[in-house]
């Protein structure tokens, strides 16, 4: 018997939202063939010690977003995904956390230099889905391009993206609520 997996082809999408009221929250937004949601799995906030940004310095942001955060969402996971989309070059460095390729979405991605470019990412090459540009780990290219197929009904691949920060957001507030009410 085909587990449900199997039979239904997922597409993960991967953010991490940071506040300086509340920290780093990551979400994981898997979501069917059809852009209709799957799982959502949340992270409470972290708010990394000073002891930590000093120790991880610059690479603190790779480290949260790229290992941290990411690796335990998709260890939660109950519906894997084939392959996931992500919003934060960051975030590609799941790759060597899980089996599922990362993409990362550039009309979705979020660079203090502006939009994704080719030369911004050596080692990774360009496909499209749902109008819209992907870089992937160039050893996963093809790998990439055949479960492309599954997925070409989803009409957008940035949209979610909103779905997972207005998610956050829900979560960030009831948390709040909660907080509130037990003092």
């Amino acid at each position: 018997m085909a587990s449900v997996a199997e039979a239904e082809p997922a597409i993960g999408f991967y953010t991490v939202e940071q506040s300086e009221f509340t920290g780093w929250t990551g979400g994981l937004l898997v979501l069917n063939a059809s852009g209709r949601p799957l799982e959502f799995q949340c992270t409470l906030p972290i708010r990394p010690s000073r002891a930590h940004e000093i120790l991880y310095g610059a690479t603190l942001r790779e480290y949260l977003i790229g290992d941290a955060i990411g690796s335990l969402l998709i260890s939660r996971c109950r519906n894997t995904p084939r392959m996931i989309c992500c919003d934060q070059p960051e975030a590609l460095h799941l790759d060597a956390h899980t089996a599922s390729p990362m993409m990362l979405v550039c009309e979705a991605a979020e660079t203090d230099e502006g939009p994704i470019t080719d030369d911004m990412l050596p080692g990774y090459d360009g496909l499209e889905l749902a109008g819209s540009s992907l870089r992937v780990a160039t050893e996963r290219y093809e790998e990439v391009s055949r479960l492309l197929a599954m997925f070409r009904s989803l009409p957008d691949i940035v949209e979610p993206f909103g779905r997972i920060r207005e998610a956050i957001l829900e979560a960030q507030k009831q948390v709040a609520r909660a907080r509130s009410a037990a003092a």
